[in-house]
């Protein structure tokens, strides 16, 4: 079901899984901050080959997903979930490796995306969560051209404590391609 374009920009190759990606995430293990970015449980201790097949099942069954490569290695996913009836895709970003935090590469995933979006796809627009407390993908986002919508207040409850969402969304007519 997920057949994205291959989309490349230097370094940074969006393209669609292959099976020995299974191999890479499992070499990439768990990163509690990507996790707890994400929304999801830190308590977990490790991250197995089964969990590294599911991981790869989840993204080829998606409608829209790509894998992250940087360098040729595997570092993390980047997604869009098409809304058709509304002419909108709600996106979305994973990096699992922390030594590529802060580089620039997720705000040019972003931007990649925007452009496949809104180019190809002819979005209306894309939109997005992510929890209050992500200061450094609330920036890459801003930076990208997304603005500000809404709040989910404390409408996520991660390891036991209630946390809020913003919303974020940017309009075709907003989107500037550089």
């Amino acid at each position: 079901m997920n057949t994205p374009p291959i989309i490349e920009n230097g370094l940074i190759i969006l393209r669609p899984p292959v099976k020995a990606d299974i191999a890479a995430r499992l070499s990439l293990g768990l990163n509690t901050e990507c996790i707890r970015m994400c929304g999801g449980d830190i308590n977990k201790k490790e991250f197995t080959h089964c969990d590294a097949e599911v991981w790869l099942d989840g993204i080829m069954r998606h409608p829209c997903k790509w894998v992250i490569e940087f360098s040729g290695n595997c570092i993390g996913i980047a997604g869009l979930r098409p809304y058709m009836s509304d002419n909108k895709a709600r996106y979305s970003i994973e990096i699992y490796d922390g030594n590529f935090y802060g580089r620039g590469i997720g705000s040019e995933v972003t931007r990649m995306i925007l452009k496949y979006a809104f180019s190809v796809r002819d979005y209306h627009k894309v939109y997005l969560r992510v929890l209050e407390f992500n200061t450094r993908a609330i920036r890459c986002y801003e930076k990208s051209g997304f603005k500000k919508e809404g709040t989910d207040r404390e409408g996520a409850l991660i390891d036991g404590n209630y946390c809020s969402d913003i919303y974020m969304g940017i309009l075709k007519s907003e989107y500037i391609n550089e």
